[in-house]
């Protein structure tokens, strides 16, 4: 119920920005900013480029929100912040340093982020950002197929996989 009501939400913000109203984006980012965080942390695996891309997906935001046709706000918001982490990639041409991804929460000791951020590296890339979107962004398969242009079947099979390799490193 929550999350069809932040869809909501964050759908009529699209519209509103779309039709001038700017103040709408603060909408988008009280409901998205930690599961843009977090995709973004997926793919450039440094916090300060993650909330770069942060501010680069809600820039894109305003700037395309006429061409938005609908359909699933949230995947729609998740895709312009994947592309911008890419973007930030292909821009700085190396690897970034990983860090302490901004999802685990602030309570959580040093030891159990470092081990966590451990777990995560052994995954691939496509590994790594489907179980972030699945756990973190609470997105459904559908979501993350259309997110990451691939098939549901495709997600399902990299999150098992996934989940798989955490549980081996973690016996």
């Amino acid at each position: 119920m929550l999350k069809k009501l932040s869809e909501r939400a964050c759908e009529n913000s699209i519209k509103a920005i779309a039709c001038g109203d700017n103040e709408a984006l603060s909408v988008i980012y009280d409901k998205m900013h930690r599961a843009i965080l977090s995709v973004a942390w997926s793919v450039v695996k440094n916090t300060h480029d993650a909330e770069d891309v942060l501010q680069n997906t809600l820039c894109e935001i305003l700037r395309c929100a006429k061409s938005y046709g609908g359909g699933n706000a949230h995947a729609w918001i998740l895709s312009i912040a994947r592309n911008q982490a890419y973007n930030l990639i292909r821009k700085n041409q190396k690897e970034a340093p990983a860090e302490v991804l901004s999802a685990v929460s602030a309570d959580t000791d040093a030891e159990a982020r470092y081990i966590y951020l451990e777990a995560l590296s052994t995954l691939s890339d496509k590994e790594r950002e489907v179980i972030v979107l699945k756990v973190y962004c609470k997105c459904k398969h559908k979501e993350i197929a259309e997110i990451l242009d691939i098939t549901a079947a495709a997600s399902e099979k990299l999150y098992q996989r996934g989940v798989g390799k955490l549980k081996k490193y973690y016996d």
